[in-house]
């Protein structure tokens, strides 16, 4: 007589040593040899969900192909199998199609009660993971209305402190004091997230990721800063020590993430402020205002980079670096004035000279300036205000899914109803809140001579300034013509912001007197 034989088949959704699968397996060769089966294969899937597709596993793939030659399939218990009833149903018409057998080892599906009892415990299977799942997203939902940290390392800048159920951020002062430092170059002193990048590396900074490891005493990976790093960290929300989330529907980024709101529409908090609301709305509308697409002009590392423009076809000069015997002759020139090809007479000038002499028109007219940057109120309310009715948008689209007789919309309602109040507050507030230009704490000049060319010339862009070259005269002698240069200047855009009329006036002053 052929001897019975069996596949046994264990899965664990997380390996932990309290949790390993050898008494398990254990358990189910002794049913085997009790019942007199011959085990001929041992298939084990680890870190695997219950709910995972039978094709997504690698040991549930070997019992499928085990099948045509096998009795019966043997786990420790119905869990072990599936917990879903649809996974479960696949599994049993697999097994079906090829008269073999499921049964645990602990007696409750036996071959004589198999085809009764297996689809109900199936779904009880089900019903327990449902629960499990409702639990855990009823316990996140919990914390996250109290502002606990809800997993996982901590933004940068932050450390997480606290009772395992009361975990809530605390400011990492090194981490910290790099972002503050980088918010205030960005915003007082002409930086760019490409030279904060550079100058983090240069100065050996650990990014975000090994930070994280040397503070938790683990081995660093030789990463070093990207300039989408430092944008992701001084961009998000979390700098605000506001909890985060993704947006539904986006993928997960400091871009798009939103802070967690709680019903009354205020952003949930779960630690300190590392940058005050009128420092981060600063940073945020200076990395707006640089991004670029893909195709987009980008600027470089000389002075007068989109400046300084050709009289003849108000194109761009371009810096040619050129170093002879350590002395610098580079140059600006038109490249549609160079070569067979250019559509007219080339146009070249001494970098060194025209630097020079538009540094010093620039700081005679705006030296004295005080410097001023655009500030929000402090408070947010408009920042809030859009946060807010970002929600509400997002809540109105998920309750048009829903039944609108079932619970979950009278939740969504209730939250929606509690927004809107909120929102109504915040356009009140919003219309007795403006923004304004507040002074930097110096002069244009001041800035210009705390900053490297990078910074002037966003110093120089900052105030409208257009600097016009024109060709040498042919048979001149071939030195630095200042005639040739015809320099421009709209104003600063705190002046440019006034009432028209009166920047006019103003602008008319400042020339006259200027012209004295």
């Amino acid at each position: 007589m052929r001897q019975p034989t069996c596949v046994i088949y264990d899965r664990l959704s997380r390996l932990f040593a309290e949790e390993a699968p050898d008494h398990r397996i254990a358990a189910c060769k002794a049913y085997a040899e009790q019942r007199g089966w011959k085990v001929v294969h041992v298939a084990t899937d680890t870190n695997i969900s219950g709910a995972t597709r039978l094709e997504d596993r690698p040991g549930m793939r070997e019992v499928l192909s085990w099948l045509p030659r096998a009795d019966y399939v043997l786990a420790a218990k119905l869990d072990r199998y599936a917990r879903s009833v649809l996974e479960f149903q696949r599994l049993l018409r697999a097994a079906d199609s090829t008269r073999t057998t499921i049964v645990t080892a602990d007696g409750v599906v036996s071959p004589e009660n198999a085809s009764i009892i297996i689809n109900v415990l199936a779904a009880f299977a089900e019903y327990e993971r449902d629960m499990i799942k409702a639990r855990i997203t009823d316990s996140k939902k919990h914390f996250r209305s109290r502002g606990n940290h809800l997993g996982g390392l901590a933004p940068y800048g932050y450390a997480v402190s606290g009772p395992i159920n009361n975990k809530r951020w605390i400011i990492d002062e090194s981490a910290a004091g790099i972002l503050r430092d980088c918010a205030d170059k960005l915003i007082n002193h002409g930086a760019s997230l490409t030279g904060l990048t550079r100058e983090l590396n240069e100065r050996g900074i650990l990014p975000p990721a090994d930070h994280a490891r040397q503070r938790d005493g683990r081995k660093l990976r030789g990463q070093r800063w990207h300039s989408t790093t430092l944008r992701d960290a001084l961009y998000t929300p979390a700098v605000r020590g506001w909890l985060i989330q993704a947006v539904p529907g986006t993928k997960r980024s400091a871009l798009t993430n939103q802070p967690v709101l709680d019903a009354e529409g205020r952003p949930v908090s779960t630690g300190p402020e590392i940058l005050s609301a009128e420092t981060w709305s600063a940073v945020r509308a200076i990395i707006d205002g640089k991004a670029k697409g893909r195709g987009a002009e980008r600027t470089g590392k000389a002075l007068l980079l989109h400046v300084a423009r050709c009289s003849e076809c108000d194109g761009p000069m371009y810096r040619q670096r050129r170093e002879v015997n350590g002395k610098d002759y580079s140059t600006y020139v038109c490249r549609a004035g160079v070569g067979k090809r250019g559509i007219h007479k080339p146009n070249v000038v001494i970098a060194r000279h025209l630097e020079e002499l538009v540094t010093a028109d620039y700081l005679k007219r705006f030296g004295t300036f005080a410097l001023m940057r655009w500030a929000e109120p402090d408070g947010s309310a408009v920042l809030q205000l859009s946060e807010v009715t970002g929600q509400i948008e997002r809540l109105a689209g998920n309750l048009s899914a829903l039944d609108p007789n079932g619970a979950a919309a009278r939740v969504v309602i209730g939250q929606l109803a509690a927004l809107e109040k909120r929102h109504k507050e915040l356009q009140e507030e919003a219309q007795h809140a403006e923004g304004r230009w507040v002074s930097s704490g110096g002069t244009v000049a001041d800035a210009w001579a705390a900053r490297d060319d990078e910074g002037r010339r966003r110093l120089l862009g900052d105030l409208g300034a257009r600097v016009a070259i024109r060709p040498a005269t042919p048979g001149a002698p071939k030195r630095f013509d200042p005639q040739r240069v015809t320099s421009t200047y709209e104003g600063p855009a705190w002046w440019r912001a006034k009432d028209p009329v009166a920047a006019h006036l103003e602008a008319i002053a400042r020339e006259e007197e200027f012209t004295a």
